[in-house]
C-alpha cells in the first residue's frame, strides 16, 4: 500500500536541486522558483493585478522587483507584443 501525503517545501526544493544537478545546472532556491513563476505568468499575459492575488503578495514589491530586470526581459517582452504594453506602463518609473 503506497502511502499518499502533501508534498512539503523542503522536499519539492531537494528533489528540483537533485534534478538540476543531474542536469548540470545550479539549483534555484525557494524565491528564484517564485519570482520565475511569476515572470513567466506575467510573459504570457498574466495581468499584474491578477499575479499579485495568485502569488499572495502582500504588496507591490514583486513590481519594483521586476524594474530591476527590464533589461533580462526585454527580449522576450518584446517577442509578446500584448504583453509590451502593461509591462512597461507598470513596471517603468513615470515620465518627470
Amino acid at each position: 500500500m503506497i502511502l499518499m501525503r502533501p508534498l512539503t517545501k523542503s522536499k519539492f526544493l531537494a528533489e528540483l536541486a537533485k534534478a538540476a544537478r543531474a542536469a548540470g545546472l545550479e539549483p534555484l532556491q525557494g524565491h528564484g522558483i517564485r519570482i520565475g513563476s511569476t515572470l513567466e505568468y506575467l510573459l504570457r499575459g498574466m495581468p499584474f493585478d491578477v499575479m499579485k492575488v495568485k502569488g499572495r503578495w502582500s504588496s507591490d514589491a514583486f513590481i519594483l522587483y521586476l524594474r530591476k530586470h527590464a533589461q533580462i526581459l526585454a527580449p522576450y517582452i518584446q517577442a509578446a507584443p500584448a504583453v509590451h504594453d502593461t509591462f512597461v506602463r507598470l513596471t517603468m518609473p513615470a515620465v518627470r
